[in-house]
């Protein structure tokens, strides 16, 4: 990570003070029993992947932790619709395990709510009572109950009868995707609306109660309950107001739907930034509170998820709840310590702390993990858990990780003066005006913007004379204690080592000192500065809407796909070449990249497909056709590997998917197709600074689940 000078006379506006240590909860009993290891088993340990989505242990469903949450995924009966918590506390670890356990389930990724327009004036969608939200509502309840009818005829070809309500919106839905079909609802509902015909409106509001009526009467004696799982929501949604209203809507159909269908449930993943802002806008939100279960973690979880992990590869397993732990660290209780107080109690950062440790271990060649193991990965963990906070809350307030290394180099504590201060310089920041502005004006006071830290968990609040009060994961604690001018924010230890703060307390930042900074992306492509960065990308998602279809734009289009792979994919992708020959001459590729991942989606490509070079084609129409996967299937070789992205301009057809089956089949390889949606989400999160691969990894799984 690129790292600049800090202020000089940070020190002069410090001052030194003892820190209280965090206090750990109460340990596991040590075993007075000596546990031995095997020889090697330090070099066979495999942590697995911290992030759900890349992650193969989850195909064992020993590997889970029983959490209220998991449980509550599992149970009908729970009446728990709304599972919301922080990243990174195991959603997508619920909904794998529901994938694999559960009667019936299907997965759905909506596309639905980054809306280019709504048939209704924003204003007229707030009261959540009046007409055009309960419109809105409806709309989507239809929609997935002919999703939820179209699994169970899936699973149950033929079983049950089909009464005439329900076959009739079928007839008219069944055949679209999930999104088509909720635009289509939501047209012909807030047309009539809009057009004032109430006997129509009615006509189409009661199609969703029918059709209820008529799944009501499908039941047998096949208690079979079938559930949609929606998950991945934010890959989409871009926080405008009327995709906030689409989503306010969506959960209210979804939670009418688990209610009063017996055997039907839609389970929504949300994080809890997205919920709390649902919470702000529905004036009815106590109703969707009652279903809602959040993803916090006991100190007895989080350790049985490094243990399960730990054991997983040895044949002879030790026991839980401690025994384990202790087997492989030295010293296991103050390792924990050092664990749970740099840790926020979420599952995935108790992985990637003793994954760093682990690592550690190996690279010295130690028979078990020592405590300088654990400290030796205190640093690689701090610098990734700020990397992750700004990716993570880059939706609500982009590039946040800007203001955020605005703290580099200074104290770990600050006063509330101190903040006023630090706030003033801020906004006369250039590079945070440009890049945060929008969202730093609004909560440019020192509450809000105190309140703002809190919530995302960078910092704690700390009244006189007492410990501070860290944010907690779910929606259940989400009020912080009074702030005014006798308390403190602690910054949470987890970003001190990436900050490299000062243990002291800033009572004042005055205006002569120089900011640190820290590199949120580091080592942009073509020598870029961060605002020049963002500059780039939002102008190429500019161009993008303009672009003509076919050959008129077919250069222009070529040209800024491999701007998206060179500002989106830099840190994995590498060495783009345009418009590739082969040796001979023969066959041209629009686009090579070398593959040089270390992990995440594609690391799995290289492994999965040989894919050590990536090639990118182009179609500037909007279908595409047999000749053009019968073109693609030439490029595979043994030597580039077997992976090929083709951009497209239209949406994906039922016929896509034979051709791509047929292509794996016979020649070993893969085919993803993206469009220019999926361009504009991966442009879009590259310039709010998230850096996931989530997004491409979700489009990819939408696709072998089709083959499978």
């Amino acid at each position: 990570m690129v790292r600049r000078k800090r202020g000089r006379d940070a020190k002069a506006t410090q001052e030194p003070k003892a820190v209280s240590r965090p206090q750990a909860t109460a340990k596991p009993e040590p075993l007075s029993t000596s546990l031995r290891l095997p020889k090697g088993a330090i070099k066979r340990i495999n942590i697995g992947q911290s992030f759900a989505e890349y992650d193969a242990a989850l195909n064992d469903p020993s590997i889970y932790v029983h959490t209220p949450a998991l449980e509550s995924a599992l149970d009908p009966e729970s009446g728990k619709v709304f599972f919301v918590g922080r990243r990174g506390t195991g959603k997508t670890a619920v909904r794998k395990y529901c994938e694999m356990n559960g009667d019936a389930t299907r997965v759905i990724v909506p596309e639905i709510f980054s809306p280019s327009s709504t048939l209704q004036e924003v204003e007229l969608l707030l009261n959540v009572n009046q007409k055009p939200f309960r419109s809105l509502v409806s709309a989507f309840r239809r929609a997935l109950q002919v999703e939820i009818i179209s699994l169970r005829q899936q699973n149950r070809p033929g079983q049950h009868r089909t009464p005439v309500d329900v076959q009739a919106e079928m007839e008219s839905f069944g055949s679209m995707d999930f999104d088509m079909r909720c635009l289509r609802i939501i047209s012909r509902i807030s047309g009539a609306l809009a057009d004032g015909d109430d006997e129509r409106w009615l006509t189409e509001n009661k199609i969703a109660r029918k059709v209820a009526d008529g799944m009501k009467d499908m039941m047998s004696n096949d208690t079979a309950i079938h559930t949609l799982l929606i998950d991945s929501i934010d890959d989409y949604w871009e926080g405008s107001d009327e995709g906030l209203i689409y989503l306010t809507a969506f959960m209210h159909a979804c939670q009418e739907i688990s209610s009063q269908i017996p055997w039907a449930r839609a389970i929504l993943f949300l994080r809890e930034n997205i919920f709390e802002r649902i919470r702000a806008l529905d004036t009815e939100s106590s109703r969707l509170e009652t279903a809602v279960v959040g993803m916090e973690w006991n100190e007895r979880q989080l350790m049985e998820v490094v243990e399960k992990r730990l054991n997983r590869n040895l044949t002879a397993k030790f026991a839980l709840q401690g025994a384990t732990w202790e087997a492989f660290f030295e010293h296991p209780d103050e390792a924990w310590e050092n664990v749970l107080t740099y840790c926020q109690r979420r599952p995935r950062d108790i992985l990637i702390y003793t994954s760093n440790a682990v690592e550690a271990a190996q690279g010295a060649g130690h028979e078990k993990i020592l405590l300088e193991d654990v400290q030796q990965a205190r640093r690689r963990f701090s610098d990734n858990r700020f990397r992750d906070l700004g990716d993570e809350y880059s939706e609500n307030y982009p590039q946040i990780s800007v203001v955020l290394s605005r703290f580099y180099g200074l104290g770990n504590s600050f006063t509330f003066a101190a903040v006023e201060s630090l706030i003033i310089k801020l906004l006369k920041d250039p590079e945070v005006i440009r890049l945060c502005g929008e969202w730093l004006s609004v909560n440019s006071s020192p509450e809000k913007f105190i309140r703002l830290l809190y919530d995302i968990g960078f910092v704690g609040i700390r009244a006189a004379g007492k410990s501070p009060k860290f944010r907690a994961l779910g929606p259940l604690d989400t009020s912080p204690p009074p702030v005014g001018d006798t308390t403190d924010i602690v910054i949470h230890r987890c970003y001190w080592d990436a900050l490299d703060l000062q243990d002291a307390l800033v009572r004042h930042v005055p205006d002569e000192v120089e900011f640190g900074k820290i590199g949120k992306i580091e080592d942009l492509p073509g020598g870029l500065d961060q605002t020049e960065y963002v500059e780039h990308v939002e102008m190429l998602l500019d161009e993008l809407k303009d672009i003509k279809l076919g050959v008129p734009g077919a250069q222009d289009f070529e040209e800024i796909v491999g701007d998206v792979i060179r500002l989106c994919f830099f840190r994995a992708l590498e060495n783009v070449e345009p418009r590739s020959r082969d040796h001979e001459g023969r066959v041209i590729r629009d686009w090579v990249a070398s593959n040089r991942a270390s992990g995440g989606f594609w690391e799995a490509m290289r492994t999965r497909y040989g894919a050590t070079q990536v090639i990118w084609e182009c179609k500037n129409y909007t279908e595409l056709h047999a000749d053009d996967f019968h073109q693609l299937s030439y490029y595979m070789s043994d030597f580039g590997g077997g992976f090929i992205v083709v951009v497209f301009r239209g949406e994906m057809k039922p016929s896509y998917y034979g051709h791509i089956k047929r292509i794996a089949m016979h020649n070993k390889g893969f085919v993803l197709p993206l469009n220019e949606k999926d361009l504009m989400v991966f442009l879009r999160q590259a310039r709010n600074g998230k850096i996931k691969e989530d997004h491409i990894q979700d489009k990819y799984d939408s696709v072998i689940r089709k083959l499978s």
